[in-house]
């Protein structure tokens, strides 16, 4: 059984039995479905905007990189060298830490 049907069968067994519901439960039961949805929604447009944002941070700290390193060429300067290697630091960690995200995507599919 995949992770997806033993989530389809909880969130089933969760359901009130809907025959026997009246108008108005069945309304507020969609109603609660709905906002539960667009809760859902916002959350992912949050988590996609912080990926893009840190997509973007990883690019421009490539940018700068290399920008630095054709500064460097030619004079060698203690400061630039330091102000490099420390963006390469947080450029390493802002890969390693998509790398994670992306693996416990795959790990994990459900949990997002």
């Amino acid at each position: 059984m995949s992770w997806h049907t033993a989530l389809t069968m909880t969130l089933r067994a969760d359901l009130p039995d809907l025959d026997t519901l009246n108008h108005e439960a069945l309304k507020a039961l969609i109603v609660a479905q709905h906002e539960q949805l667009l809760s859902k929604d916002e959350q992912l447009l949050r988590k996609d905007e912080q990926l893009t944002s840190r997509d973007e941070e990883i690019e421009r700290l490539k940018l700068l990189i290399a920008k630095l390193r054709r500064m460097q060429f030619g004079r060698k300067s203690e400061k630039l060298d330091w102000e490099i290697e420390q963006l390469e630091l947080k450029l390493d960690e802002l890969q390693a830490s998509r790398s994670r995200r992306q693996l416990a995507r795959l790990r994990w599919p459900h949990r997002t």
